[in-house]
């Protein structure tokens, strides 16, 4: 068995962090003067600059009016001036996220508020972030249960690791106009399952009038990770047992599931169906293509959603999500994403970042989220999906199944519990690297067999079984 990983470990064996401690190093800034927040429970108190990272989503207008409400926030609370606002480009330069906190908290300077979607695993394991289960509680008075995909992902070890901000609609988005056409709907099944999807996709196809049903990759990236990922799950294979610490990749199922998607781009029946360069593609490639008129179905966050609405993109008005196909043995297997509010730990504005987060969960908040980024964002907490701009909304009811799933789907760590090691599999690319193997002419089995023993190290390098 490899050695157990540690906090100690890892942080010696993560590059540039001692480059990153010395660049944010620096004097602590003298306590200012308590300023009152508007709307929320408790008076909070800043030292020094409050410091706020938010996300960057493919959806400029989502991330100016996150931007633009958090800046009148502060205006509005006398601590305008204090306020030093970032996007996680801009705090992180070519860092990464996780180096750069754990430089931060060694330089005891680490920022109040991040609003994103990190790993809770590694933000646990590394000890940056306040426990915010009391946060939470609070807010489980005033809005109800948190979706189920919050819960299984960011309460750890007993703890709530970051507060739910909202849920993120997401999956498969259909062109109902094109399939509609040719006879295909999703009331009479059409996507039911990944046969059908695919039959349905090469029907609709016209490389001529370039238009191509099929608009996924397999390609190097969260994307492509993503679909190698759903496929060799929805075939009944599955990365780890039920305990969650042996490798159970290599299987009949597994096989079949990537004999079955390499075949889409492959195989010359199905040529017409696949955009040309398709495994060359980036994250945004697809969503591109989808809003250019160019492809018929797709995987992607709602956001490819909400922008078109908010463009007034004719394609959003022929769109509707659809849930992820079935295989063979009929698994349905999805969960949701949402994005948080975390705190750091060793911050000096906490209070600050926690009023912050109360007044975005507001109702008036909540609901300005919605319509901005409306069929994208959807409502972490049970009490707003009754709201009007909810229940209008065809795209988020089509996605309430999916937020309240029980039990909460895993991700790549289905079956076993979730874990670094699992984590740690995802952010390797491991499942795009077997694929593009296949694609470059390797054997199905000896590539799934390949990339099994590839995982059982990493699952031994974090202290697990393996085999």
């Amino acid at each position: 068995m490899g050695a157990a990983v540690t906090r100690r470990g890892l942080l010696s064996r993560a590059s540039g962090v001692a480059g990153a401690v010395a660049a944010v190093a620096g004097g602590i800034a003298p306590n200012l003067a308590g300023v009152a927040q508007a709307g929320v429970s408790a008076l909070a108190k800043v030292s020094g600059k409050f410091q706020v990272v938010t996300m960057v989503d493919w959806h400029p207008e989502h991330n100016a009016f996150l931007k633009k409400t958090i800046t009148e926030w502060a205006e509005t609370n006398g601590i305008g001036s204090q306020l030093d606002l970032s996007d996680v480009a801009g705090f992180l330069g070519s860092s990464d996220i996780y180096q750069k906190l754990q430089a931060q908290k060694a330089a005891n300077q680490p920022v109040d508020i991040i609003m994103r979607d990190l790993s809770a695993r590694k933000l646990n394991f590394f000890d940056l972030t306040r426990d915010v289960s009391n946060n939470v509680k609070a807010l489980e008075i005033k809005y109800g249960a948190v979706n189920t995909g919050a819960r299984a992902s960011h309460f750890v070890e007993g703890k709530w690791i970051g507060v739910p901000y909202y849920d993120r609609s997401g999956n498969y988005w259909v062109r109902e106009d094109k399939f509609g056409s040719a006879g295909f709907s999703i009331e009479k099944g059409s996507f039911e399952t990944w046969d059908s999807l695919r039959e349905a996709c090469l029907a609709v196809s016209r490389p001529s009038e370039n238009f191509y049903g099929w608009g996924m990759t397999t390609n190097r990236s969260g994307d492509g990770e993503s679909l190698v990922q759903t496929v060799m799950q929805q075939f009944g294979g599955a990365l780890a047992d039920e305990t969650g610490e042996k490798v159970t990749l290599y299987s009949p199922e597994t096989i079949d599931g990537m004999q079955w998607l390499a075949d889409c781009y492959l195989d010359r029946k199905y040529q017409d169906m696949v955009p040309p360069g398709v495994n060359a593609w980036n994250d945004l490639s697809n969503n591109e293509a989808y809003l250019a008129g160019v492809i018929g179905f797709t995987s992607n966050a709602g956001t490819i959603f909400a922008k078109a609405k908010f463009d007034g993109n004719p394609v959003g008005d022929v769109t509707m999500l659809v849930p992820v196909p079935m295989g063979p043995l009929g698994l349905r297997l999805q969960g949701s994403a949402p994005h948080y509010h975390y705190y750091m730990k060793g911050s000096q504005n906490y209070e600050t970042a926690a009023s912050l987060s109360e007044y975005l969960l507001t109702e008036q908040q909540q609901s300005a989220i919605l319509n901005i980024s409306f069929g994208y964002v959807v409502p972490a907490w049970a009490k707003y999906w009754d709201h009007p701009d909810v229940t209008r909304n065809r795209i988020a009811m089509a996605f309430k199944k999916v937020a309240f799933n029980e039990p909460p789907f895993q991700g790549i760590a289905w079956r076993g519990p979730l874990s670094e090691a699992s984590e740690a599999v995802n952010d390797s690319n491991v499942m795009t690297d077997m694929m593009g193997e296949i694609l470059g002419g390797k054997r199905v089995d000896l590539a799934v067999r390949d990339a099994h023993l590839r995982c059982i190290q990493i699952y031994k390098d974090f202290g697990k079984k393996g085999e």
